[in-house]
């Protein structure tokens, strides 16, 4: 979107300002057009003009990430956009503008209630004024949340009649786990890194399976609970918050020419050298051990061990190279196929979404079932074919190799005579 889409008339235009950067700070011009749309969409008192402090350690060689063109709304050129464009697009654009309009206003009440010796409470709060609220929610990309509990106004002494009382027990839970957009806040929080290595740092720790994505959350795998206790154990001085946040003050020192790159080198790199030398020597004697199944090897009789490939677990022999047998890891679920009756399998699309098919939904099945179904099917529900089949299709084919013919010309070398006079 940085370097361009092609859209009717304008060409190809960039959608958005340059985007490897953490700055806050947008342009008069930029300003100026977000109060015309603003005002001539909403209103007067929508606009606010507000600015954002930039912290110290952000990049303001650029200004904020933002739309280039504001008359450019998402809806406009959604035609023009692939869906993962759109979405993007939208989000960036939505809090541009939502950034530039008024607070929103609400209400808030507090009732306490006595009735027979016991005392009730109950917490509210309503919306006067929708303002930025209007656009953009925090955490809520898709819709305007409005779950807001409404209570009726009332005065000091009045008598109210129950109509429903609601028991709620809470329990004190967890932290949730990190999800891609929690963990790039935490490192923006944090000061870890830059926005040019948000990215790279979430598909490194997941293509080296040291963490798997769980319904949106970043769960460690066991890989991952291994190598993080070993460099805890190890590498406590370079394996923390502030030692990063460090490294990022002292190479700004150094962009700023107030500190020699070599002087830090240096101090970092003696001590450090030291420390992989006497680790390197302990690690030599730490196995991995895999976890062993319950399945054996049709081949040779050994219990199979679980395996992780780029598609995830799968069993194999231990007894490699000798054997060479391995299969994938098929789960099952409790619920019979709504169609034929029989075990419904889980499976995963390329893009790692859980789908569900029946044992005999392949071809050359005497007893053929064409069950296939995004939601988890339910006991004694009745299935209905719908939009799944060719979604589900379309993200697990296989691509199919073809053959570019090849053609080549020859060129014939001439000789041309010249006769002298």
């Amino acid at each position: 979107m940085y370097e361009g889409v092609k859209l009717p008339e304008k060409g190809t235009t960039g959608l958005i300002t340059y985007m490897r950067t953490d700055s806050t700070r947008i342009s008069n011009e930029a300003r100026a057009a977000s109060k015309e749309y603003i005002v001539k969409e909403y209103g007067e008192n929508y606009y606010e003009n507000r600015f954002f402090k930039t912290k110290a350690e952000a990049q303001d060689a650029h200004e904020a990430i933002r739309p280039t063109y504001v008359e450019l709304a998402p809806d406009k050129i959604k035609e023009h956009l692939t869906p993962e464009q759109y979405k993007l697009y939208k989000l960036i654009y939505n809090r541009f503008i939502a950034s530039q309009m008024t607070a929103a206003v609400f209400d808030t009440l507090a009732v306490s209630i006595d009735g027979n010796h016991y005392n009730f409470r109950a917490n509210g709060q309503t919306m006067k004024f929708k303002g930025f609220m209007t656009l953009y929610v925090e955490g809520e990309d898709n819709k305007i949340a409005e779950d807001f509990t409404q209570i009726p106004e009332l005065q000091v002494g009045e008598e109210v009649k129950k109509e429903k009382i609601e028991p709620k027990q809470s329990f004190t839970e967890p932290p949730p786990r990190y999800t891609e957009a929690s963990l790039v806040k935490t490192l923006e929080e944090k000061g870890i890194g830059r926005p040019s290595t948000y990215a790279p740092t979430i598909t490194t720790i997941l293509a080296r399976r040291y963490v798997e994505k769980i319904q949106k959350q970043l769960a460690p795998t066991d890989l991952g609970r291994i190598v993080n206790k070993l460099l805890i154990e190890n590498f406590s001085d370079v394996i923390n918050v502030a030692f990063t946040a460090k490294m990022e003050e002292e190479f700004d020192k150094v962009a700023d020419g107030d500190e020699k790159w070599k002087n830090v080198i240096r101090t970092f790199y003696t001590p450090f050298e030291q420390i992989v030398e006497k680790v390197e020597k302990e690690l030599e004697h730490v196995k991995l051990e895999y976890e062993v199944s319950d399945v054996p090897c049709e081949k040779c009789g050994r219990m199979m061990v679980i395996k992780y490939g780029k598609y995830g677990k799968f069993l194999a022999c231990p007894g490699y190279p000798e054997c060479q047998n391995a299969k994938p890891i098929i789960e099952t679920i409790d619920v019979p196929c709504p169609k034929c009756g029989g075990v419904v399998q889980i499976r995963k699309t390329k893009k790692k979404r859980n789908y569900y098919i029946c044992e005999n939904n392949f071809e050359g099945s005497e007893n053929r079932c064409d069950y296939i179904s995004w939601n988890k099917p339910k006991p004694g529900e009745k299935f209905v074919e719908g939009e799944d089949v060719s979604e589900i299709e379309k993200e697990t084919k296989k691509k199919t190799a073809t053959k570019k013919k090849q053609t080549t010309t020859k060129k014939k070398a001439t000789k041309r005579k010249t006769t002298k006079k």
